[in-house]
């Protein structure tokens, strides 16, 4: 705790608290799918169209969730967790691990994640090299979280989001991911998404003004991550989970482009 600043510290306990409390993270989930869907729905959904969510039926319920996905926007695990209560209701407590910056070195930041997202950014991880052994904190909780079958952590392979001008070419693996699954065993769910506006008033213009799905979401069937889990745990293993993870996040990529491609024909035909 001696490695957070001031502010950070404070808003992490208070998060944390939160979050950790079967009561109150019960009461958080329950406003997060309603409330929180509601929202995400009502500035999303003309321009979101989803693939193969029926996958979702496939995870062990026995097991927690770590839904792993492309990063090309902020909105990326908002949509994908929305869309997921809509069809499911409140299936799960919902985590996105989330830098530190602003929603946890900033009071207002405590406010935004709890009014906004329902306290569902954390844990926070932070960039400053001299404190970095946090992160590993961080780490712990979240291997902690998925532990529990009641629980799922939206995560980012690619560690960072993906600026580069095509979306199809994704940043290579981080060992993080690997890390989590290896230490935990949960159900691996991959998703693909791209086609996000590049701001908010670009996205509101484009809902609300009549645009056809620019985003498409495409999930695929929980990973079998298995022939690793008895392997040496080092960064080795991790990242070479990480790297399966990855793939098949690619394999989502092809087929979201050829989804995309498909519905662009028919639109040009109609036209």
């Amino acid at each position: 705790m001696r490695l957070l600043k001031p502010v950070e510290r404070i808003n992490f306990r208070v998060t944390h608290g939160l979050n950790w409390s079967s009561r109150t993270r019960r009461v958080l989930t329950k406003i997060l799918s309603t409330w929180g869907t509601w929202w995400v729905e009502f500035l999303t959904s003309n321009i979101v169209q989803d693939h193969s969510f029926a996958n979702f039926e496939k995870i062990d319920p026995n097991r927690a969730v770590l839904l792993v996905a492309n990063h090309r926007s902020f909105n990326d695990q908002f949509v994908i967790a929305s869309r997921l209560f809509k069809f499911y209701g409140a299936h799960h407590n919902v985590y996105f691990p989330i830098r530190a910056n602003f929603f946890y070195d900033n009071p207002a930041g405590l406010l935004v994640n709890f009014i906004f997202a329902s306290g569902v950014m954390y844990p926070p991880f932070v960039r400053d090299r001299k404190r970095l052994r946090w992160n590993q904190t961080a780490t712990d909780l979240m291997v902690e979280l998925l532990k529990q079958p009641e629980n799922m952590i939206g995560f980012h392979p690619e560690g960072t989001r993906n600026l580069g001008p095509d979306p199809y070419e994704l940043l290579p693996a981080k060992p993080g991911c690997g890390e989590l699954i290896y230490r935990a065993n949960p159900n691996v769910v991959p998703v693909f998404l791209q086609g996000f506006p590049p701001d908010a008033g670009a996205l509101l213009k484009s809902n609300f003004g009549g645009s056809p799905p620019l985003v498409h979401m495409v999930m695929g069937e929980p990973l079998d991550l298995s022939e690793f889990l008895d392997l040496e745990p080092s960064r080795k293993t991790y990242l070479k989970i990480s790297q399966k993870v990855m793939t098949a996040i690619m394999g989502l990529a092809m087929q979201e482009k050829t989804i995309r491609a498909c519905i662009d024909q028919a639109r040009q035909a109609a036209d």
